[in-house]
C-alpha cells in the first residue's frame, strides 16, 4: 500500500507560510505506531501517542527537508534539531498519525536520517521545556509584554472587582476585561500582607475615614495617624489560569477545543474555569510589587563615610565631672575614586550639608552605622559605659533637628577602658521600620560614665578615630550602608509590572501539569488538525464517544488475556497541595499535623492486599483559607464585617514564645471570583464603608470602599450580599473541607446543611475515574486485533468497543504495523455501565430532606438497589448511618470502628472526612478551635497581633475562657477560677501591665500603653470588682524649673477599688486612690499625685483611666507606670448563694422593681 509521509516548514527563515515537502521513505518502510491514552497505572502521568524510529534515505527530497544536516560544515538555514515542524503519516489518502517530527540522529555511512513522530500532546511539554511561567510574556526580543500591567491605585483595585466593566484597563489603554467570563484577566483579592488589618467601632485601622485621619495627623503627628492606618499598597495581583493556560498552548504553537475551559457546552452556564485566579506576588518577600516606573531610589544601596576624624571631645585638665559626650555622626563623602567602588550615593539618599539620610523607600528597613572609638585620659566613673546609637528626626522643612526618636537604640558595652590606638570596631544596626517613607533623620552617637582619670592632663574622646579595612576602603573614618529592593515599591500611582510578580520558580511544565492532575483532564490531539488538542476531563471525554463493533477483528489465533486491574491500583491514594507559612497555613502544620495540609484527601484500599504503592499528585499550589476581619488583634471579638471573607498572606516567627507578623516567601493559590463585588454588611445589614491609605511624609490619605471580592475556593454568587453553602458547591480542595469561617454571611455553614464531597477536586473529577479501576468489576484485556488504516484514522480513545459480550475502552495500540497486514497488540479496560460505588460496597450516599448528614457528622445511606430510599435516623439505632468500610472510605469517610450494634453485618457508621476526624469534631476536642465558633479562640489566637500580644499563663487559659480585659502587648496575664464545687464560683484575672504618660506644667494629663491615647481603652466589664495598684516613676524631661532640672525623678505609688454592678461604679477607698507613698531625691518636695478613676466614655462604657498631676507649672514630665490590676467575676454579686428564693409556678425567680430576687421567709 502506498504509504506517504508529508512535513511541514517554511521554505526560508524570511517565509510566511509553511511549504509542504513530500519525504522519501525506505523501499520496504517499517513504520511501528503507538497509541496510548493516560498511564492508568500511574494516573499522574500523561503519555502521548509516538512512533518507533524509522529511517529516512539520503535523497534529494529528503537533504532539501533537512538541509544536509548530516554536512557539519554547512549552516542550516531553517531545519532546526530544536524546532517543532509537522508531520502527517498516509496510507493513500487516508492519515494514520499526525503530530511532530523530530531527528534523533543522522547515520552517515548508512545514508540515513532516524526519525520519530510524536503526538501533538507529547510535543507540547517537550516544546515548552524547562521554560519558566513568566516566560508566556516574554517577546522575542527578551522583554516582557505589558498585556496586563496596570496602574496601581484605589480606582483600578476596585475596578479589578468589576468583571462587567471595561473600565479596568492596561497602560496602554486597553480593556482588561475578559467579556466571555465577565471577569477581569488580572485582579486584587483581599489578600492581607500587612498585620492590624482591623474593623473596630473606633475611627482606626479600616475605620479610619478621611476627618478622622486628619485630626489624627493634625493631634499627634503623622506617624501616630500611620500606626492606625491600613496600607492600601499591601495587595498582589491574581491572574486567570485560562490567561495563562491560553498564553502557553500559543507560544507553544498549539491551539485547543475544550467544552471545560473555554466555558462552552455543558460549562456554558456556569463557565467555571474560567473564573478561578493564581495569586503572584508571593514569592516576593516582601507587600510591594515591582513597577516598571523608575524607581526614586533604583540602586538599592547607600553606602556614604567621612574622610576626616570626627565627634572629637576634649576637656581640661582638673575637669572631675562624670560626663556625657554625643555627636551627629557626619558623612562627606558620597562617590568612590581610585580602584574603590565605594562611597557610593547614586539615588542622593544622604544629604552632606546637614549629615541626615531621608527614606525614599519602604523596603528601607535598616541602617548600619560603623565606626573606631578611642580615648586618653579617661576612665570609667561608675556603672555600665556604653557607646549609644539612635534616630532623631531631622524636619527638611525648617532646618532643624526635632525631638522625635525612631525605633530603638543600638547599644555597645564598654569592656576595656584603653582604646587609644586600638582598631576595634563598632558596628550599629537601627531599625527604620518605625520611620515612615519620606522622612528624614540624622544617625546620634552617645558615651555616657567617662571622667578624667589623671587631673593633671586633659582628656579627650574622639568617636570617629581610626581608619580599617572594616570601614570603606580603608581610608575613612566611618561608614553607613542602607540597603532596600531595587525597584519601584512606592507602586501607588505606579504600573505593575505583571510578569515579575510571578514566581521565577515555576516551570510552565509544572503549571500545565498541576492543571491537568488538578480536573483529570484528558489531552489527544485533534484527528482533524495535529495542532489542536482536544482536552476534556475524564468524564466529560468519555462521554463524548461513540460505540463501535469490532468482534470481527478479533485475532483468535493468539492469546487473549483478562486480568483484575490490581496492577494498576495504589495501596493509598494522596491527593494534596503543598504546605505552606502563610498565617493559617502554617498554624495548621504547627498546631495540627494531621489536618496539615488543609483541604488534602488520604484514602488507604485496604480491601486490596496486594496494592502497593501511593497515588499522588504534584501541586504547586498551596490552599487558600479565607479568614474574617477582626475587630483587633484579639480575635474573641470576632468581627463586625459579617459578610467579608479574606485571606491572610503573612506569616510569622516565634522568638522565645513571642510572636512576630513577618512577610515570607509563599507558594501561590488558587481561589474562585464571580466576577461581582459584594456590598461590605454592618452587623445591622446595612452597607458600611470601610477605608485603606497612603501615607506621605506630612500627610494620610484615606480611600473609601464599600464593595469587595469574594473570592474562596467555593463557587460562590451571593445573592443580596449574602449566600449559603450547599453540597451543590463546587470547591478546590481535595476533600470536603468547610471554611473555617463558617459564621460568616457568604458561607453560612453550620454543617447542618451537609457535605459537598462529590463537588471536591477528588468526588468530581477523580472518583469517578478511579472507581472503574478499583472496582471489583474492572477488568484489563490484553489481545490482538486486525485494524486496517480506516480503523486507526476513524478511532478515538473515548469510543466504547464491543468485542463479543463486553464493551470496552482503548488503553494501549502497541507497534500498529503501518500498511502491513498484521493484527496488533491492543489493551483494553472494561466500561462499566454505571459508576461503580467502590470495590465491595454496595450501598451509596443518602439523603433526608437536604442534607447528606446525621447530626452534620455522619453519612447517610441507601442500598445500591434502592438508592432513592428515605435513611433511617431513628433512635437509637440509627441504621441508615451505617455502611460498609469500604464505601466509607471511597467516599472520603473515616469508619467509626468503636459502633459495633451492627458489626455482626459488616457494618459501622462512617464519619464524613477522610483519614482524620472531621475538622467540626476535631475543632471541639483540641485546645484551640480550628472553625470560628462564637467567641472561642481559633488556631492563631496567639498569632494575629505579632508583638502586641500578653504573655498569658494560669489554669482557666482555655479556649473558652473569655478576656474579661483587653489585651495589650506590655502585659502578663494569670487567667485563674475556682475549682471547689461547693463554695461560691469566682474566675478572675491579674494583669501587670506598663503604660506612660506626659504632662506639661500642670495641666493634668492621662497614661496608656505605650503612651498611645488613640490605643483600645481599658474597658471594665460589668459585675466584677477590681483592685488596682500603681507604681509610677516620674521623671523630668523638660520645662525650665530651676528647682525640678532635667532628669530629676520622684516615684508614687498608689491604691484604688471598685465594684462595677448593674451599670454602677462603686468605688471602694478613696476618690482617685489611696496613696501607698511618695518618695522623691534629697531635699526636693513631692509635686506629682495621681487620680485613678473607672467612668463612662462616649459609648458609655466603663474605662479604667490613669490621670497625672504635677503641681509645677514650668515643667515637662515623663511617666512610666507598671499597674497591678486584679478583676474578679463572682456569680454571686447580683445573686445571693445557695439563697432560698421565692418562685413562680414555673420556677423563675421573682423579681422586684428594683432589681432585687424576693427571698423566701
Amino acid at each position: 500500500m502506498n504509504v506517504r509521509l508529508v512535513a511541514y516548514r517554511k521554505a526560508t527563515s524570511g517565509a510566511s507560510s509553511t511549504t509542504a515537502y513530500n519525504l522519501d521513505l525506505q523501499e520496504a518502510p517499517n513504520i511501528s505506531l503507538n497509541y496510548q491514552f493516560s498511564d492508568v497505572k500511574e494516573p499522574e502521568t500523561r503519555k502521548g501517542s509516538f512512533s518507533q524510529t524509522f529511517k529516512l534515505p539520503f535523497t534529494d527530497n529528503n537533504n532539501q527537508f533537512f538541509q544536509d544536516w548530516y554536512n557539519v560544515n554547512l549552516d542550516t538555514l531553517v531545519f532546526n534539531t530544536r524546532t517543532k515542524f509537522d508531520a502527517v503519516l498516509y496510507i493513500g489518502a487516508v492519515p494514520q498519525f499526525e503530530g511532530a517530527l523530530q531527528l534523533k540522529s543522522v547515520y552517515k555511512k548508512a545514508q540515513c536520517y532516524e526519525v520519530v513522530l510524536m503526538s501533538s500532546s507529547a510535543s507540547l511539554f517537550s516544546t515548552i521545556g524547562e521554560q519558566r511561567l513568566k516566560d508566556v510574556f516574554k517577546e522575542d526580543n527578551g522583554s516582557y509584554s505589558a498585556d496586563l500591567n496596570h496602574v496601581y491605585n484605589n480606582t483600578n483595585i476596585e475596578a479589578s472587582w468589576n468583571g462587567g466593566s471595561s473600565s479596568f484597563q492596561n497602560a496602554a489603554g486597553t480593556a482588561l476585561r475578559d467579556t466571555d467570563f465577565d471577569v477581569q484577566k488580572v485582579m486584587y483579592p483581599i489578600s492581607v500582607t500587612r498585620e492590624k488589618f482591623y474593623y473596630g467601632s473606633e475611627a482606626r485601622y479600616l475605620n479610619l475615614d478621611q476627618t478622622n485621619a486628619n485630626t489624627l495627623v493634625s493631634d499627634s503627628g503623622v506617624e501616630a495617624a500611620y500606626d492606625y492606618s491600613v496600607d492600601i499598597n499591601q495587595f498582589r495581583p491574581a491572574i486567570q489560569i485560562k490567561y495563562l493556560f491560553d498564553r502557553i498552548m500559543a507560544k507553544a504553537g498549539f491551539s485547543y477545543t475544550s467544552d471545560f475551559i473555554s466555558g462552552t457546552g455543558d460549562y456554558s452556564s456556569d463557565k467555571y474555569f474560567g473564573k478561578i485566579f493564581m495569586t503572584t506576588g508571593t514569592a516576593l518577600e516582601q507587600s510591594a510589587l515591582p513597577t516598571t516606573n523608575t524607581n526614586a531610589a533604583p540602586s538599592g544601596v547607600m553606602q556614604v563615610s567621612n574622610n576626616a576624624q570626627w565627634g572629637v571631645n576634649s576637656i581640661s585638665a582638673g575637669d572631675s565631672g562624670c560626663k556625657i559626650f554625643d555627636a551627629v555622626v557626619p558623612a562627606n563623602t558620597t562617590s568612590a575614586s581610585g580602584t574603590c567602588t565605594t562611597p557610593a550615593d547614586p539615588d542622593s539618599i544622604w544629604n552632606t550639608t546637614n549629615n541626615y539620610f531621608t527614606k525614599q523607600d519602604t523596603t528601607m528597613e535598616q541602617v548600619v552605622f560603623s565606626h573606631i572609638p578611642a580615648w586618653s585620659n579617661f576612665k570609667n566613673c561608675g556603672g555600665t559605659m556604653t557607646i549609644r546609637a539612635y534616630l532623631r528626626e531631622w524636619d527638611v522643612a525648617t532646618g532643624a533637628a526635632t525631638d522625635v526618636i525612631y525605633g530603638d537604640s543600638s547599644e555597645f558595652v564598654v569592656t576595656a577602658l584603653n582604646l587609644w590606638n586600638s582598631a576595634l570596631t563598632v558596628t550599629h544596626s537601627l531599625s527604620l521600620e518605625e520611620m515612615p517613607p519620606g522622612k528624614s533623620a540624622q544617625i546620634i552617637v552617645e558615651v555616657n560614665q567617662l571622667q578624667q582619670d589623671n587631673a593633671g592632663s586633659g582628656s579627650t574622646f574622639t568617636f570617629g578615630f581610626a581608619t580599617s579595612d572594616a570601614l570603606n576602603c580603608g581610608t575613612f573614618y566611618n561608614t553607613i550602608r542602607i540597603d532596600w529592593v531595587g525597584y519601584s515599591t512606592n507602586i501607588f500611582g505606579a504600573t505593575v509590572d505583571v510578569p515579575a510578580c510571578i514566581d521565577a520558580d515555576i516551570t510552565q511544565r509544572a503549571f500545565l501539569k498541576d492543571i491537568i492532575q488538578r480536573f483529570n483532564l484528558v489531552i489527544l490531539t485533534d484527528p482533524n488538525d495535529d495542532t489542536n488538542l482536544i482536552i476534556e476531563p475524564y468524564d466529560d471525554f468519555i462521554a463524548s464517544g461513540e460505540i463501535k463493533q469490532w468482534t470481527d477483528k478479533l485475532d483468535t489465533s493468539k492469546e487473549i488475556v483478562v486480568k483484575d486491574t490490581t496492577e494498576l491500583q495504589k495501596k493509598t491514594i494522596h491527593l494534596t497541595d503543598q504546605e505552606d507559612v502563610d498565617l493559617y497555613n502554617k498554624s495548621f502544620k504547627e498546631r495540627y499535623p494531621e489536618v496539615n495540609v488543609f483541604g488534602h484527601l488520604k484514602i488507604d484500599e485496604f480491601n486490596n492486599e496486594f496494592a502497593t504503592g501511593e497515588l499522588k499528585n504534584e501541586s504547586i499550589f498551596s490552599p487558600y483559607i479565607n479568614s474574617q476581619v477582626f475587630v483587633t488583634d484579639d480575635e474573641q471579638f470576632g468581627t463586625l464585617l459579617p459578610n467579608m471573607a479574606v485571606q491572610y498572606e503573612y506569616s510569622y516567627e516565634n522568638n522565645d514564645g513571642v510572636f512576630a507578623n513577618k512577610i515570607k516567601k509563599t507558594k501561590p493559590k488558587l481561589y474562585w471570583y464571580n466576577g461581582t463585588a459584594t456590598n461590605t454588611l454592618s452587623t445591622a445589614g446595612s452597607q458600611v464603608n470601610y477605608y485603606m491609605h497612603k501615607a506621605t511624609a506630612t500627610a494620610i490619605t484615606a480611600y473609601t470602599f464599600n464593595t469587595y471580592p469574594v473570592c474562596t475556593p467555593f463557587d460562590i454568587t451571593p445573592s443580596s450580599n449574602v449566600y449559603t453553602l450547599s453540597e451543590d458547591n463546587r470547591s478546590l480542595y481535595w476533600n470536603a473541607t468547610p471554611p473555617i469561617v463558617g459564621n460568616l454571611q457568604v458561607f453560612n455553614y453550620q454543617g447542618y446543611i451537609g457535605n459537598w464531597f462529590n463537588k471536591t477536586l477528588y468526588g468530581e473529577y477523580w472518583k469517578p475515574y478511579l472507581d472503574n479501576i478499583y472496582s471489583s468489576e474492572a477488568r484489563i484485556m490484553e489481545c490482538y486485533l486486525n485494524l486496517n488504516e480506516v480503523d486507526i484514522f476513524d478511532f478515538s480513545f473515548a469510543d466504547e468497543i464491543f468485542i463479543k459480550d463486553t464493551y470496552w475502552r482503548i488503553l494501549k495500540i502497541q507497534n500498529y504495523q503501518v500498511g502491513a497486514k498484521a493484527s496488533t497488540k491492543v489493551t483494553l479496560i472494561k466500561s462499566l455501565d454505571t459508576r461503580s460505588n467502590c470495590n465491595g460496597c454496595d450501598y451509596s450516599i443518602g439523603t433526608v430532606g437536604d442534607s447528606n448528614l446525621l447530626f452534620d457528622t455522619f453519612y447517610l445511606w441507601c442500598p445500591d438497589d434502592n438508592p432513592g430510599c428515605t435513611p433511617d435516623t431513628t433512635a437509637p439505632n440509627f441504621l441508615g448511618t451505617y455502611t460498609s468500610p469500604e464505601c466509607c472510605t471511597c467516599n472520603g469517610g473515616i469508619v467509626m470502628w468503636n459502633y459495633t450494634s451492627q458489626a455482626s453485618n459488616g457494618l459501622y457508621p462512617c464519619i464524613a472526612n477522610a483519614s482524620s476526624l472531621p475538622l467540626r469534631i476535631k475543632s471541639i476536642l483540641s485546645s484551640t478551635n480550628i472553625l470560628n465558633q462564637g467567641q472561642l479562640r481559633t488556631l492563631i489566637y496567639d498569632k494575629l497581633g505579632g508583638r502586641d500580644r500578653p504573655l498569658i499563663r494560669g489554669v482557666n487559659n482555655t479556649k473558652y475562657s473569655q478576656n474579661l480585659l483587653p489585651t495589650y502587648g506590655d502585659d502578663i496575664i494569670i487567667k485563674y477560677k475556682s475549682k471547689n464545687r461547693k463554695t461560691p464560683q469566682y474566675s478572675g484575672e491579674n494583669h501587670r501591665i506598663t503604660l506612660s504618660g506626659y504632662t506639661v506644667g500642670n495641666t493634668s494629663s492621662f497614661a496608656y500603653p505605650e503612651g498611645d491615647p488613640y490605643g483600645k481603652p481599658l474597658l471594665i466589664p460589668d459585675n466584677v470588682n477590681l483592685l488596682v495598684r500603681v507604681n509610677t516613676l516620674v521623671t523630668v524631661v523638660g520645662g525650665t524649673s530651676a528647682t525640678y532640672p532635667l532628669g530629676r525623678t520622684e516615684a508614687v505609688a498608689y491604691y484604688a477599688g471598685f465594684r462595677i454592678t448593674k451599670g454602677q461604679v462603686i468605688r471602694v477607698g478613696t476618690a482617685g486612690g489611696v496613696q501607698e507613698f511618695s518618695i522623691t531625691e534629697a531635699t526636693i518636695a513631692a509635686s506629682c499625685t495621681m487620680n485613678i478613676q473607672v467612668q463612662a466614655n462616649a459609648d458609655g462604657q466603663n474605662v479604667l483611666t490613669f490621670g497625672l498631676a504635677d503641681s509645677q507649672t514650668d515643667t515637662k514630665r515623663l511617666w512610666n507606670l507598671k499597674a497591678d490590676i486584679s478583676v474578679n467575676r463572682i456569680n454571686n454579686m447580683n445573686l445571693e448563694y445557695d439563697g432560698n428564693w421565692a418562685l413562680f409556678q414555673n420556677g423563675d425567680n421573682i423579681l422586684f422593681q428594683n432589681g432585687d430576687y424576693m427571698l423566701w421567709n
